[in-house]
């Protein structure tokens, strides 16, 4: 059965601390004959991202039909894991907590720390990470469909051994105003872990995130302030703050919460707090709306079907003089 799942919920402690501040396993997986007290961690993540970055102020030209170039980007990966720790196992796998569940609308922190920092354990012995095949994977969004090749996951501990599913390299033209279904098709393993499954969500709406010539000036008085198509109520959107110098990343990223009001007003100095440099020719803006449905598939309960749609935007920094940045 499918859920929504609620708004934001887990704040990791580590959190508000930032805010003060090859050799492949054998694709057999079964489950351990004795799994104790055994933790199933399952998601599929879809990521739609506009393929060029927009520049601020002039914005993005959508054409005739307001169709924008974007990139498709799809992982899956079934954990079954026995004495570990979940903050760990998130980290290994790359399932971390959603930014919008770890952090109140207005919060920002630097990336990094929204990965919380479990220590590997010492004692190997009773240890199981295993990342389950769910046979063949397809996704369609409207009237595309693509598979999602399986992969075996480097066996780079002793106690970690499966498949993941990766999918990059795609690119469809998406309407900005189009809010396609995406389904989701698994045809399950050879062993009861993970029986067929089909879990289906609605791409958000996009963005159309950009910044007038008014807005820019405003980094003179200290504050980012950028503005997108909103969708109001109690929703929230997720910004990424890279700083460039040449067109190159030139620090550590930032990552805020914001209601979905349609404007924010960030405090410069703040985020300088975080490590936001001022002598950073550019921000590149990442701005998504994530939809999440749970669903539940065998014993695997709470599985998560996440759709991210994203849009880019270059903020040159005006508060850097010309004498700073010769």
């Amino acid at each position: 059965m499918l859920a929504h799942r609620p708004g934001r919920g887990l704040r990791p402690c580590v959190l508000a601390l930032a805010v003060l501040a090859a050799a492949c396993s054998d694709v057999t997986d079964t489950r351990p004959e004795s799994e104790g007290d055994a933790l199933r961690l399952g998601r599929v993540h879809v990521v739609l991202e506009s393929s060029d970055d927009a520049l601020a102020p002039d914005g993005r030209d959508l054409g005739g039909d307001g169709a924008i170039d974007t990139q498709l980007e799809v992982t899956a990966r079934f954990a079954f894991v026995r004495g570990l720790d979940e903050e760990f196992v998130r980290a290994r796998i790359d399932v971390p907590v959603l930014p919008h569940e770890a952090l109140r609308p207005g919060e920002c922190v630097p990336t990094a720390s929204l990965v919380l920092a479990a220590a590997e354990p010492e004692d190997h012995d009773a240890r199981e990470l295993v990342l389950l095949d769910a046979g063949d994977v397809t996704l369609s969004i409207g009237d595309s469909a693509f598979d999602v090749p399986l992969v075996l996951v480097p066996d780079l501990l002793p106690y970690m051994s499966g498949v993941e599913y990766l999918h990059e390299g795609d690119a469809l033209p998406l309407r900005a105003v189009s809010t396609p279904e995406i389904v989701v098709v698994a045809s399950g393993s050879t062993t009861e872990d993970l029986p067929p499954f089909t879990a289906a969500a609605r791409v958000p709406a996009a963005l159309d995130l950009g910044a007038t010539e008014a807005d820019l000036e405003e980094q003179r008085e200290g504050a980012l302030v950028l503005r997108w198509t909103p969708q109001g109520g109690d929703e929230v959107i997720t910004v990424r703050l890279m700083p460039l110098a040449a067109g190159e990343a030139a620090g550590e990223e930032i990552t805020c919460v914001l209601a979905d009001h349609g404007t924010a007003r960030l405090d410069l100095r703040q985020l300088s707090v975080l490590g936001l440099s001022r002598q950073v020719e550019a921000l590149r803006v990442t701005a998504s709306r994530t939809s999440v449905v749970t669903f539940d598939v065998g014993e695997f309960g709470g599985t998560e079907l996440v759709v991210e749609r994203r849009d880019r935007l270059i903020v040159p920094n005006r508060r850097l003089s010309p004498s700073a940045a010769g």
